[in-house]
C-alpha cells in the first residue's frame, strides 16, 4: 500500500507517521499517551485499508479526526483540526509571516513572476519531504543553489571555489587569472594562496631583472574580481599569504590604503611555530628560495603579530587562518595528497585546488517546542530528519548541477570528493527560546550535545547514501578513521555504518555566515550572537513629520511578549550581543562548535571601539590556543566603518592606535657569487601603509649586536648597551 500526496506524488505507507501525528495532538492538550499507544491506535485506524490499493492522504487525516471524535478525545481532535488548517494555509501561502525586508531579500532569488509557493516547489526539485522542511523554515540552501536550481544557463550552484595556487612563473600567474575570471562568469567566488610568488626585489631571468613582488599580482587578481561582472553583484576573492613569506609586511598593511586590493578579502596563514615564537617572544624568519638567491628576513615574532593586530584594529583587515589546525582537523587529514592552503572568500571552507563548497544551513531555532517557557524542549527527531534531508539534498545537487562548473578540473573534483557543507543559523535565537544565555556553561553543554548529534546524523546519512549510490571515489576507511577529527567526533554506531558502507561525501559540515538566507528566515546569522537587539530606523512620509522608530529582532520581541514585559525591560541575559559579550565566552562557543565541524566556521569577533591592539593580539592567541581554525576581528568605528556608513552618521574613531614600528634584518644570498648582502629595514607604519628605510647592516662596535634606528638615532639593539650615533 502507498500514500498519494496532495501534489500527486506517491510515497510508501508508514503507520508511524500517523502515530506521530496522534502523539503531537495528544501532547498539545497534555493528554498522556506514549508513542507505543499511538502506534496501536494508528493500526486500528488503518486496519480496514486495502493493502493492494493506494490511499489518499486526505482520507487518512479524515479517519484520524473521526477516530479522535469517536474516542471522545475532543480537545485532541480540535488540536488536530487546527493543525490541518494551519498546514493548508502554509501550503497555499508559505512564509506569510515574512515582513517587507525579508521579502525584499528573497526577491533576488526569485525567477520573474515567481510566487513563494512556486519558489519552494522549484528549490525542492520534486521532493515533498524536502519542501516541507523549507516551508517550515527548518533549513534552506545557500544563495547560489537558490539562484541556480531550475534556471537555464551557465550558473553554478556552488557558492565558492579555491583555485590552484599561482606558481612562480608568468604562465601560472596568468592561468590562475583566467581560472578565477571564468569561475566568476558562472557566479562562483574564488580563494588562493600567493606564497609561491617570489618577493619584491628578487632576481628574475628577464628584462626586468627583479620582480615587483606579491602585491602587484594581488592587485591584478583584485582587479579581475572587480571587473568580472555577475548578475546584480561582482565576484568574491580571498587572498592568503603565509606568515613566513618575505613580502608579508606589504601584505599585512595593504588594506590600510583604501585604493589597494579592494576587490578581495585577505587573510594571513599563521603557523603553529610562529604562534609559539610569539608566545615565547622569539625571532621569526621569513624566507624564499629562487634559482638565483636565498632570501631571509628576520623580525621579532611579537612585533609581526602586533602589526597584524594594528591593521585589523585600524581597518578590519586582515583576518587570520591557523593553517596547521586547518590541515590537521578534518576527515581527510591522513591523506598525503590532501593539503589546504586557502579558503573560500568567507572562510567557512578550506578547500583543495579546484574544490568547491555546496552550501545549506539548518535553522536551529525551528526545533524548539514550547519556546520561552520553563517547559521548552528540543525536538531531536525533527532535527535529525531535517539534517538528513539536507545532507541528501546537497548531495543530489552535486549531481543535478554537476555540469554547472566553469572548468573540467572543478567538475572532476566534485566527482572524486563530493564535498558539501551543511551549516547552522539561529544560534542566538535558540539561546532565548531555550532560556540558555548565549555563552553560558549550560548553553555550551546544550551546544555540545547538539553539534555532536548533527555531525553524527550527517555522517550516518552520508554512509546510508553511500550504501545506495556508492561512496566518493577517494574514500579510504583506514585513513579517515585514523583522523583526529573522526576519533573525536564520531560515535561507535556511526563508525559501524561508515565501515560497512563508506561515505558519500568527503566533507559534511561547514558554518557559513548565512547573511541573506538567515534574514529571509528571520533568525540570527550563522553562529553569531545578535549584532544588536534593536536598531533605530528613520521614516519620512509625504504627509507626516519625520519619525524615528525602534525595530527589534523577532525572537527578542517574542520573548518579551511571552514574559509580558516591554522589550527594553528584558533581563540582562536576553540582551547579549556581539558588542557586550565577554570575549572568552564568545571564543568558547566557537571552540565547542569547531570540535564537531570538519571544515571551518565563518565568524567575526566584533569588538568595541575602546579595544586596543593588545586586545586584538590576545584574541588571536586565545583563538589559536582553543583550537579555532581562524579569527576575524572587526572593531566598532574602525576606518572601514567610515566607508560603509551613511553620509550623516558620526563614525569618528575615538580610539585610534599608535602605529607600530618594526625592524627587519635582511640577508640576500647570491647563489652564483656565494656572497650575501645584509641590511636592516626600519618600517614606519602610517595611515595608508608603511615606509621602509633600508640601510646596510652594521654591528655595534661595543658589543657586536645589530644597530637599529630608534627615534632618529642609530642605537644598539642590545638594551644593556649604550652605544648610539646620529642617523643623519
Amino acid at each position: 500500500m502507498k500514500v498519494v500526496k496532495r501534489n500527486g506524488k506517491v510515497e510508501h505507507f508508514d503507520v508511524e507517521k500517523i502515530a506521530h501525528a496522534l502523539l503531537k495532538a495528544y501532547q498539545s492538550v497534555e493528554t498522556q499517551f506514549t508513542l507505543e499507544d499511538c502506534i496501536k491506535q494508528a493500526k486500528e485506524i488503518t486496519k480496514n485499508y486495502n493493502k493492494d490499493e493506494d490511499i489518499n492522504i486526505e482520507r487518512i487525516q479524515d479517519d484520524v479526526e473521526l477516530y479522535l471524535m469517536n474516542k471522545k478525545q475532543f480537545e485532541a481532535a480540535k488540536s488536530y483540526i487546527k493543525y490541518r488548517e494551519k498546514q493548508k494555509v502554509d501550503r497555499e501561502n508559505p512564509w506569510s509571516d515574512n515582513d517587507e525586508r525579508q521579502d525584499l531579500i528573497l526577491k533576488k532569488y526569485l525567477i520573474n513572476g515567481e510566487t513563494k509557493k512556486e519558489f519552494l516547489e522549484r528549490i525542492s526539485f520534486g521532493k515533498p519531504s524536502l519542501e516541507k522542511v523549507f516551508r517550515r523554515k527548518e533549513a534552506i540552501f545557500g544563495g547560489r543553489n537558490l539562484y541556480a536550481i531550475g534556471r537555464e544557463g551557465n550558473i553554478t550552484g556552488s557558492n565558492c571555489y579555491v583555485t590552484e595556487d599561482p606558481q612562480d612563473s608568468l604562465e601560472s600567474i596568468y592561468r590562475v587569472d583566467y581560472i578565477i575570471a571564468r569561475t566568476y562568469s558562472y557566479g562562483g567566488g574564488q580563494g588562493m594562496n600567493l606564497s609561491h610568488l617570489r618577493p619584491r626585489g628578487a632576481k628574475v631571468n628577464n628584462s626586468s631583472n627583479t620582480t615587483p613582488g606579491v602585491m602587484v599580482f594581488a592587485e591584478k587578481y583584485s582587479h579581475t574580481t572587480l571587473n568580472t561582472q555577475q548578475e546584480n553583484r561582482r565576484g568574491a576573492l580571498m587572498l592568503v599569504l603565509n606568515i613566513d613569506h618575505p613580502d608579508i609586511i606589504d601584505f599585512i598593511t595593504t588594506k590600510l590604503d583604501l585604493n589597494k586590493v579592494n576587490g578581495a578579502n585577505i587573510s594571513i596563514a599563521l603557523k603553529d611555530d610562529f604562534m609559539e615564537a610569539v608566545r615565547n617572544d622569539e625571532m621569526w624568519t621569513m624566507h624564499f628560495d629562487t634559482p638565483h638567491e636565498h632570501i631571509e628576513k628576520k623580525v621579532r615574532a611579537k612585533d609581526l603579530l602586533k602589526l597584524v593586530g594594528y591593521s585589523a584594529h585600524t581597518m578590519g583587515d586582515p583576518g587570520v587562518v591557523f593553517i596547521d589546525r586547518m590541515n590537521d582537523y578534518h576527515f581527510l587529514s591522513e591523506y598525503k595528497d590532501v593539503k589546504f592552503t586557502a579558503t573560500n572568500p568567507c572562510g567557512e571552507q578550506p578547500l583543495m585546488a579546484h574544490g568547491s563548497c555546496n552550501l545549506g544551513s539548518i535553522n536551529l531555532n525551528a526545533f524548539v517546542r514550547n519556546p520561552f517557557t520553563e517547559e521548552a524542549f528540543y525536538d531531536w527527531n525533527r532535527f535529525d530528519h531535517a539534517v538528513s534531508e539536507m545532507i541528501i539534498a546537497l548531495d543530489d545537487l552535486l549531481t543535478m548541477l554537476g555540469d554547472r562548473h566553469a572548468l573540467k578540473e572543478q567538475r572532476d573534483h566534485v566527482i572524486n570528493y563530493r564535498e558539501i557543507g551543511l551549516g547552522v543559523m539561529g544560534l542566538a535565537d535558540i539561546a532565548l527560546s531555550m532560556r540558555l544565555p548565549y555563552g553560558s556553561p549550560e548553553f555550551l553543554e546544550f551546544l555540545d550535545v547538539l553539534m555532536r548529534r548533527m555531525i553524527n546524523t550527517a555522517t550516518k546519512t552520508s554512509a546510508l547514501n553511500a550504501k545506495e549510490k556508492g561512496a566518493f571515489p577517494k574514500f579510504d576507511y583506514d585513513l579517515i578513521s585514523k583522523s583526529s577529527f573522526y576519533k573525536t567526533a564520531i560515535d561507535p554506531d556511526t563508525d559501524a555504518l561508515v565501515k560497512a558502507h563508506g561515505m558519500r561525501n568527503s566533507r559534511l559540515l561547514s558554518i557559513a555566515p548565512t547573511g541573506s538566507i538567515s534574514n529571509i528566515l528571520g533568525v540570527s546569522g550563522g553562529v553569531e550572537p545578535f549584532f544588536q537587539i534593536n536598531y533605530s530606523r528613520r521614516i519620512v512620509s509625504m504627509f507626516e513629520e519625520e519619525k524615528v522608530i525602534t525595530v527589534w529582532e523577532k525572537t527578542p520581541l517574542a520573548l518579551a511578549k511571552a514574559m509580558a514585559v516591554k522589550p527594553d525591560s528584558l533581563p540582562k541575559w536576553a540582551l547579549i550581543t556581539s558588542q557586550n559579550i565577554d570575549f572568552e565566552e564568545r571564543a568558547n562557543v566557537q571552540k565547542t562548535i569547531q570540535k564537531y565541524v570538519d571544515t571551518a566556521i565563518s565568524s567575526t569577533f566584533n569588538i568595541p571601539n575602546s579595544a586596543t591592539v593588545e586586545d586584538v593580539m590576545n584574541i588571536y592567541l586565545t583563538a589559536w590556543a582553543k583550537g579555532l581554525k581562524g579569527a576575524t576581528v572587526f572593531r566598532d568605528r574602525c576606518a572601514k566603518i567610515g566607508i560603509l556608513a551613511g553620509i550623516n552618521e558620526n563614525t569618528e574613531d575615538l580610539n585610534p592606535a599608535t602605529p607600530p614600528q618594526v625592524h627587519v634584518e635582511e640577508k640576500w644570498f647570491n647563489k652564483k657569487t656565494q656572497k650575501a648582502d645584509e641590511y636592516i629595514t626600519h618600517v614606519t607604519i602610517n595611515k595608508t601603509g608603511y615606509t621602509p628605510e633600508k640601510i646596510a647592516r652594521e654591528l655595534c662596535p661595543l658589543c657586536g649586536d645589530v644597530l637599529v634606528k630608534k627615534q632618529g638615532c642609530i642605537q644598539c639593539n642590545n638594551n644593556d648597551c649604550d652605544f648610539e650615533k646620529c642617523a643623519i
